[in-house]
């Protein structure tokens, strides 16, 4: 084979091998991207779509309020997000993690993630802060969000201190 046609074919490989849209592997990059993607401000738009990817067909995100539990799938969230931005309840929401715990056993891995909220709203900005117990199984070689879990601190469930960044003990 002439040399000149050797580095097209092999760029050509290298674009069927490894697909512009690939989901990254890495658990750091998928907590990240959780993070991220539903922050919002008025110049940036939360990416609903990438969102959405990060989960398994059927994937759930579930509040927790003591003994009560509201279910979503990641498409309700998108929603319901939506319609309070566009209705002006909600003008920012920004989430960010603070720390992380993480189990893993073979394909399967859980993360308790404390997080910290700050949402900007017509009355002002309010934070929070909280637990995202998220559980992930690794499918195709990329790790995928099967369910997110998250429960909100409150006066009667301050956050343990083994949950938090050490400069924040």
């Amino acid at each position: 084979m002439a040399p000149k046609l050797i580095f097209p074919l092999l760029i050509g490989f290298l674009l069927i091998s490894y697909p512009i849209n690939a989901q990254p592997n890495d658990v750091d990059a998928i907590v990240s991207d959780l993070y991220e993607t539903i922050s919002f401000n008025q110049d940036k738009d939360p990416d609903y779509e990438k969102f959405q990817s990060l989960f398994i067909d059927g994937g759930r995100l579930i509040s927790v309020k003591d003994t009560t539990s509201f279910t979503l799938t990641p498409d309700d969230y998108e929603q319901s997000m939506t319609k309070q931005r566009e209705s002006g309840n909600i003008i920012a929401f920004e989430e960010k993690e603070l720390a992380r715990k993480t189990e893993q056993y073979g394909n399967i891995l859980h993360l308790f993630s404390t997080y910290q909220t700050h949402v900007e709203t017509p009355d002002g900005t309010d934070s929070a802060r909280g637990i995202n117990s998220i559980q992930l199984m690794q499918k195709n070689g990329s790790w995928k969000v099967v369910s997110l879990i998250w429960y909100e601190e409150d006066q009667a469930h301050p956050l343990p201190e083994k949950y938090l960044p050490s400069d924040m003990n």
